[in-house]
């Protein structure tokens, strides 16, 4: 089991900008590619204004997926198929169709919210607001860990991406 070290920073509520203060830790599986799982203890936090309570994940794993990001990524990136031999025992080939059709339906609302978060939080101006380009598109192809890093962006910002409904 392994503990997870958080920044010394005063955490900020996403949903409101409270203070998020320490509950308590709980485990948290995190699977990697070949099967091999490992439990993580992450905090928990609670907001002293809006009283909700947050996860502090780190950025190896991805909200409401028990496989690490890099796993996922590959598998969207077309990197980890399911004839890989490294992937032979897991991912199964449900789990990937079902992170391909959870990515294919938020693509609007992770572009939205990267959109959102530049303007909003970054102050990065109108343009950016009505450009054509895609915000995803450029963070895939300049980062190996675009996954994480768009997955921090929109969960700190208060935004999230929804479970592909069964």
């Amino acid at each position: 089991m392994f503990f997870v070290v958080s920044s010394d920073d005063t955490p900020v509520c996403p949903v409101c900008g409270g203070t998020l203060k320490y509950r308590d830790t709980r485990p948290r599986i995190r699977k990697k590619e070949g099967g091999l799982k490992e439990y993580l203890m992450i905090r928990r936090l609670r907001c002293t204004e809006c009283h909700r309570h947050h996860n502090e994940l780190p950025d190896c794993l991805v909200p409401h997926k028990h496989y690490e990001a890099e796993v996922i990524s590959g598998v969207l990136d077309g990197i980890v198929t399911s004839e890989d031999a490294d992937s032979e025992d897991s991912p199964s080939l449900l789990a990937m169709l079902r992170w391909l059709q959870w990515f294919q339906m938020n693509l609007a609302n992770i572009e939205g919210s990267l959109r959102n978060a530049g303007y909003r939080i970054l102050g990065l101006g109108e343009e950016l607001l009505f450009s054509h380009a895609s915000l995803l598109d450029t963070i895939r192809q300049t980062h190996q860990d675009w996954l994480e890093r768009i997955l921090r962006i929109i969960y700190n910002s208060g935004g999230f991406l929804p479970a592909v409904p069964w």
